[in-house]
């Protein structure tokens, strides 16, 4: 995905085996794909297709099948357009520029179950990989002291800076960066809902960034892949806590021991 971020591509949804990439006609090229370093690896396959999509009124049509995300009693995930709802923890108000990152996806609310069996109250979070912001708003209205979000699409970031806005967020910030952006800072809790490869890269920068006993988050994988997940937290030393399945897809959780 940083590939193809830089060559304009702003908005991207994985799937089962691969990934939906979209980008303005402007800035489509074949030769730019081809040159992909990924692409020229010898040891990997990888093959893609393109579809121009046609000019609809996304936003309508999305207004109109989106419903709201329920996780138990504890959180409820809906758009403004939704009238509020009684009996829940939290109720988040989200409105994504595209129809993901909504809750909707099994790795986000897998997320959002882990998070809830952590005690958050005065805690520092790093969301990398934002998306929308839902986990960091989350972690804001569960008592985090600080809430960092990352992301490398610019859509995102305006968007996730609009929703915090909404949701009357006052300590969490959210920045345009990759993984390097965890230098130089620390965490009691880090959420990383991106895909395997970026998560397994970015392993090394995510364990060294990870408080003692603090928790690290890892989905945006297929339960077919969990066990690269776990090799590559356990050779950055982390622990295995805890993992998750819902459907084809998968959470790992981590902890980083104390070893004072």
């Amino acid at each position: 995905m940083v590939e193809l971020g830089e060559l304009g591509y702003d908005s991207f949804e994985e799937t089962i085996g691969g990934l939906d990439a979209y980008v303005t006609d402007d800035l489509f090229s074949v030769p730019a794909l081809n040159g992909l370093l990924t692409l020229r690896d010898p040891h990997v396959s990888v093959s893609w297709a393109v579809s121009k999509l046609e000019d609809r009124n996304w936003n309508a049509e999305w207004e109109s099948s989106f419903q709201p995300v329920e996780v138990g009693k504890e959180v409820r995930i809906r758009a403004e357009h939704h009238a509020s709802a009684e009996g829940f923890t939290h109720e988040l108000v989200i409105t994504p520029r595209m129809a993901f990152g909504t809750g909707h996806h099994a790795t986000t609310r897998m997320v959002v179950r882990a998070m809830l069996g952590l005690d958050l109250a005065d805690k520092s979070v790093c969301d990398l990989g934002c998306g929308t912001a839902v986990l960091a708003i989350l972690a804001e209205r569960m008592g985090a002291s600080e809430v960092r979000g990352i992301d490398i699409d610019e859509q995102a970031v305006l968007n996730a800076r609009e929703n915090l806005e909404r949701n009357g967020c006052s300590i969490t910030t959210v920045e345009k960066g990759v993984a390097t952006a965890l230098e130089g800072h620390t965490y009691d809790c880090i959420l990383a809902n991106i895909e395997r490869n970026t998560l397994i890269d970015a392993m090394p920068l995510m364990a060294a960034a990870l408080r003692p006993n603090g928790a690290l988050f890892l989905s945006g994988f297929i339960v077919a892949d969990r066990h690269l997940l776990a090799a590559s937290a356990q050779a950055n030393g982390l622990s295995l806590a805890e993992h998750m399945e819902e459907g084809e897809w998968s959470l790992l959780g981590c902890r980083k021991p104390d070893r004072g």
